[in-house]
Parts: C-alpha cells; sequence; structure tokens
C-alpha cells in the first residue's frame, strides 16, 4: 500500500512535469556558471560550480518540491482522487509514508541527475589544469598541530601573529603527535602552510623558505627550499614511512633570506592525509543533502495534512528559513543571558539595570531555547565547506544526520497521522 502511494506521487509529479521543469531551470543554473567566475586562479570555476549547485539549485529544486508537495496532498484529501489508485481505505499512516516516500523518490531523481550534471561540469571545467586544483579534487582527512612555539628570536607579535626573521634568526615550529594511529591506515600525508610572508626588499615576489619535516631520529630529518608567494598555500608532501616509523613529527619553517619575514600560528599549518577520491566524497556530499530534503519535505508533509497549501507552504519556508538561522538564535539567547556582563554592553545599563531588560531576557530567553532546540538545524546538513577545502566527509558525520533526519521525520510523521485524524476524508 505504501508503495502504491509512493509510485502514484512519483508518476503524477513526472505527468506534471516537475521533475522536467526542476532539472532543466538546474541545468541552465549551471550552465552559466562560466559566465559569473571571472577569477584567474586556476580552482575559481569549479568553486563556483560547486557554491550554485549546493546553494543555488539544491535550494531551487528544494522550494519546487515544497510547493508541489504543499499542493498535492491537499489535493488528494479533498478531491479523494487517492481513491482511484487504491483498492481499499488506507490508514492515515500509511497514506503519509506513501506520499512521504513518493516525494522523496522524486527528491531523489532530481538531486542524483543535477548531482551527474553538475559534477562533469565540474571536470569539463577543470580538465586542462587538474594538476593545478591544489587541494580541491582530494578527500583529505585533516591534523591540527598540537603544540607551536618558536625557536629562537620573534622579530615582532601582532594579533597573536608571531613573525621571524629569515637567516636563522628564528623557526616557527608545528608539533603533530600519534599521527600514524589517528589516520589509522597508511595513506599518503601532505601539509599545508598558511603562512604570512613579508619583505623588506623592493621587489619580492616570492620567498624562499625552508621547511623541515622532522621524526625522532635526527638521521632521517628532511628540509627543503620551497619558493612561496604571498596569499597562496604551499604544499608539501610527506613521506608516509616517516610517520609510520615514528608517529610523531614537527614541522619547522624560517625564511632563508634575512630580508624576509614570516608570520605564523598555531593554525598557520595543517597536516593532510589523502584517503579516497574527490568522487566518492562528493558522493557523500550528495547523500547529506538528500537528508535535508527528506526533513524539510516530513515537516511540508505535516504541514499539508491540516493546513491549506498556502499556508502549509508559508511554514515550510519558515521553519527552512529559521532552520538556517539557529546559530544566531542561539548567539541572541546567550547575550540576553549575559547581557549584564558583556563587555560591550552600555555603561549605563551595567550600572543601572533596566526593569524592561530584566523582563525581556526572563520572557524571552526559554522561549528562544524551546525555539533552537525543536527547530531543524539545517546547518549540520551542510557539506559543501568539507568539498571545497578537499577534506573527507566523516562518516560518523553522515552517521549523526542520518539519526538527525530520521528522529525528526518520525515526529513529523507521528503529527501527521494525528492531525490527519481529524479530518473527514479518513
Amino acid at each position: 500500500m505504501v508503495l502504491t502511494l509512493a509510485t502514484h506521487t512519483l508518476r503524477e509529479a513526472i505527468r506534471k512535469k516537475i521533475p522536467h521543469i526542476l532539472i532543466g531551470s538546474g541545468a541552465i543554473i549551471l550552465a552559466i556558471s562560466p559566465l559569473i567566475s571571472s577569477a584567474n586562479e586556476p580552482d575559481a570555476l569549479p568553486k563556483i560550480m560547486l557554491i550554485l549547485f549546493f546553494q543555488v539549485v539544491t535550494v531551487f529544486c528544494i522550494t519546487g518540491i515544497i510547493i508541489y508537495s504543499a499542493i498535492s496532498l491537499p489535493y488528494d484529501i479533498e478531491k479523494k482522487t487517492i481513491f482511484s489508485v487504491l483498492s481499499k481505505p488506507v490508514s492515515p499512516f500509511k497514506f503519509v509514508a506513501g506520499k512521504t516516500l513518493g516525494f522523496s523518490l522524486l527528491a531523489a531523481f532530481i538531486l542524483a541527475v543535477l548531482g551527474f550534471v553538475n559534477i562533469v561540469f565540474v571536470f569539463c571545467a577543470s580538465s586542462h589544469r587538474l594538476s593545478e586544483q591544489k587541494g580541491l579534487f582530494k578527500a583529505r582527512k585533516e591534523f591540527n598541530a598540537q603544540h607551536f612555539h618558536i625557536q629562537g628570536n620573534v622579530h615582532r607579535e601582532k594579533e597573536r601573529i608571531r613573525w621571524i626573521m629569515g637567516g636563522g634568526e628564528g623557526v616557527a615550529v608545528w608539533n603533530f603527535p600519534n599521527l600514524h594511529e589517528k589516520a589509522e591506515k597508511t595513506f599518503p600525508f601532505e601539509v599545508e602552510l598558511h603562512l604570512k610572508l613579508d619583505s623588506s626588499r623592493d621587489i619580492a615576489d616570492t620567498i624562499p623558505l625552508a621547511i623541515g619535516i622532522e621524526g625522532i631520529h635526527p638521521e632521517e630529518n628532511k628540509t627543503e627550499v620551497f619558493s612561496a608567494k604571498a596569499d597562496e598555500i604551499l604544499t608539501v608532501s610527506i613521506n608516509p614511512g616517516i610517520i609510520k616509523t615514528h608517529n610523531d613529527i614537527k614541522i619547522t619553517a624560517f625564511p632563508v633570506l634575512v630580508t624576509d619575514y614570516i608570520g605564523a600560528t598555531q593554525n598557520s599549518v595543517k597536516v593532510f592525509s589523502l584517503q579516497r577520491g574527490f568522487v566518492f566524497n562528493y558522493a557523500k556530499a550528495i547523500a547529506v543533502t538528500f537528508l535535508k530534503f527528506l526533513l524539510i519535505i516530513a515537516v511540508a508533509v505535516m504541514g499539508s495534512a491540516y493546513l491549506s497549501a498556502p499556508v502549509s507552504i508559508l511554514l515550510a519556508f519558515t521553519v527552512f528559513l529559521c532552520g538556517h538561522l539557529l546559530d544566531f538564535v542561539k548567539d541572541f539567547s546567550l547575550l540576553l543571558h549575559h547581557s549584564g556582563t558583556h563587555e560591550h554592553a552600555l555603561h549605563g545599563m551595567i550600572k543601572n539595570p533596566n526593569i524592561f531588560m530584566i523582563y525581556m531576557e526572563y520572557f524571552s530567553k526559554k522561549p528562544l531555547e524551546w525555539v533552537s532546540f525543536i527547530l531543524p538545524d539545517f546547518k549540520r546538513f551542510d557539506s559543501l565547506a568539507y568539498l571545497l577545502k578537499g577534506i573527507n566527509i566523516p562518516l560518523e558525520t553522515i552517521g549523526f544526520s542520518v539519526q538527525y533526519t530520521v528522529i525528526y521525520v518520525l515526529i513529523c510523521t507521528l503529527i501527521s497521522c494525528i492531525l490527519l485524524k481529524k479530518r473527514e476524508f479518513f
């Protein structure tokens, strides 16, 4: 019965050209992306395509599916057209599950087609400069330095950035312990250095940097000189055998010339283990995005189970918008809670607390906390940042997203069943 309803819903969507409209419009948006990118960086166009797909095309498709589900469900209930495909009455749970499954299959089909089109466009746009894409077409696991210090003299320190002069006056050192255990497998490793560069020379397009990779035994230490450019990431490969042997490594960096300077912090250097390829990581990002579709579909079905189509559309869009602003709601609630001790609060308000602000904090804090707890947090499904940085999407993140979605879908389905029982349709 559930599959029959899902198949009927999907066929109705195809008959009404819903997939044709959404896929066609999404493909047009992706096709014009080369006209938007004007930067000269080799990975600018692929990044623009990824951003357009995950932030524009997917939102456009979600909008279309919300509108269709909000219109379709009330129409089936009011006109009782569903009886034309069912041989016997159906329970509210099976009805809601069938419609939700049908809308989800529609979303999965649209997302799969547009996702395939997008990745083809991305590879076509970067095929001739694939070697210059840096970390974009990788799926890496990120490791942060546990300790950072300067050996020798610190030239100056400003805004938590420590500057050292070249010529061996100072050496920046980052410690990475237990890399082999954290990586779990023997993958290739690489280092990314995000250093601030400066020079007293009149013309200095590049600055020679001495980058060292040190293990336990000094005889196996390796130091090489690289040419670094300002505002560009310097990438250095690491022999995985060194990490397998020593487990703990140190990364060192200093300018070769006395006239050059580098600014460094603890987060200036990161180590990555190269894991699976970009395509597999991209597929995981599509799967996480589908979970977002599924969650908002459940909300839209819940609203349309009792409300009229315009009101249910408004409800779904409100939940979708507020679900992306939960961080703001949480920060605002925290600000109210600590308004008396906030360093940027008005001086007079601290000395003479306003009774209005006290009552405002009392009556608004709990509702804001409940709103942030009840609304779905769609930021949890943001996988674009992983792709843009070439970071492997952890399976733990996907597992948590699945659990989060299943809980919300079950709650929305139960509420939909309760609302449907109040209607004369059943």
